[in-house]
């Protein structure tokens, strides 16, 4: 069948070449040359063919743009939330689907002498979980494939340039996150901005502290500068309970705090205040005990944690990128689930100035 197709083929493309051969050398008065136009026709028809034009532009296919955003955006997304460096002391759940409890179970009561009457009124078991919860966050934002004609997409056309925008949208979504809802965040459904999306640690320790029975009391510790950091620092952390040192914690404090410090160090002792060994600022003479400053952090207040207590909770199935084209513009919704909680309130210390207003 394909045999006789391709003879069929052939046949056809020799009749109008012969014909059309024949027409032109006859048309410029030069029947001796239609055997070598008819060949020439003949062997054209087989010569592969392409879309060309005189005014040929760059013009990309906005359907396949719009695919892209979905089919890629998630996993651009995805890579920016793993690289997330949420530093020590804080332990990252990635698959929150539901509100999950994060189970504390306490042992009441003691040992004691034995009597051979029971003593078990009071004592057992009991559990004192928290819930982190999630909450769905998003950025909307337009592309106009006209803006990037005489950037991206002039050089070639097939440049994914999606990619470029994906990418810094979501460098800077996680900045956002990382520099204000975990800290400040102040869950508000109809905000406008990072700081509403979700509760941040600094916010869920406020609440704690203001209950009428407070599992959590802020240590008095005042303003810390350049002058007194280094005493106010060591005050803080030489208040925490005995297994806490022995354990070891990381003290959070902000950028401003940690120069101070290192200012006051050097006027004390005459040399810089640098990192141990291990890559970390230790504290002079207690080397469980690590001065970490973080961007989320923008007062003079001081956050200690043992045990990884501080949770940030995400769902990595709901870190979505969803777009439509509406004329020739894509509109595009970044999507990502957040929320900051604290594993147990006696890993956590605060001092006054962290949650103050």
């Amino acid at each position: 069948m394909k045999r006789t197709q391709a003879l069929l083929l052939l046949g056809v493309a020799a009749v109008f070449s012969l014909l059309f051969g024949g027409f032109f050398a006859q048309a410029i008065g030069a029947p001796h040359m239609a055997p070598v136009i008819a060949t020439g026709l003949f062997v054209a028809a087989f010569i592969p063919k392409g879309q060309y034009s005189l005014l040929d532009t760059v013009t990309p296919d906005l359907s396949k743009l719009t695919t892209a955003f979905v089919q890629w955006g998630g996993k651009i997304l995805r890579k920016h939330v793993l690289a997330m460096n949420l530093k020590s002391g804080i332990t990252p759940y990635k698959n929150v689907k539901v509100p999950q409890a994060m189970t504390k179970l306490s042992a009441l009561g003691g040992p004691r002498p034995y009597r051979d009457q029971d003593d078990v009124e009071g004592n057992g078991a009991e559990f004192t979980d928290r819930v982190l919860n999630v909450y769905q966050s998003k950025w909307d934002f337009n592309v106009d494939p006209e803006r990037y004609r005489g950037k991206y997409l002039a050089s070639d056309s097939k440049a994914p340039f999606y990619e470029y925008i994906l990418d810094q949208v979501g460098t800077e979504y996680m900045s956002a996150i990382g520099n204000v809802t975990v800290g400040k965040g102040k869950r508000n459904a109809n905000g406008t901005a990072a700081i509403d999306i979700a509760d941040g640690w600094i916010t869920v320790l406020a609440a704690e502290c203001a209950k009428a029975n407070p599992q959590l009391i802020a240590k008095a510790i005042g303003v810390i500068n350049s002058t007194n950091a280094v005493a106010k620092v060591e005050a803080f952390a030489t208040a925490q309970l005995a297994w806490w040192r022995e354990k070891g914690f990381v003290i959070k404090c902000s950028w401003a705090t940690f120069d101070a410090y290192k200012a006051n160090y050097r006027a004390l002792y005459g040399f810089s205040f640098e990192k141990s060994e291990s890559g970390a600022y230790k504290l002079d003479g207690m080397d469980n005990v690590i001065l970490e400053p973080v961007s989320w952090i923008t007062n003079d207040g001081l956050l200690g944690v043992v045990y990884d207590a501080l949770a940030f909770g995400t769902d990595g199935d709901r870190i979505t990128v969803a777009a439509s084209m509406r004329r020739n513009i894509i509109e595009v919704r970044l999507l990502m689930p957040v929320g900051c909680e604290i594993e147990d309130i006696e890993c956590v210390s605060v001092s006054d100035n962290l949650i103050a207003a």
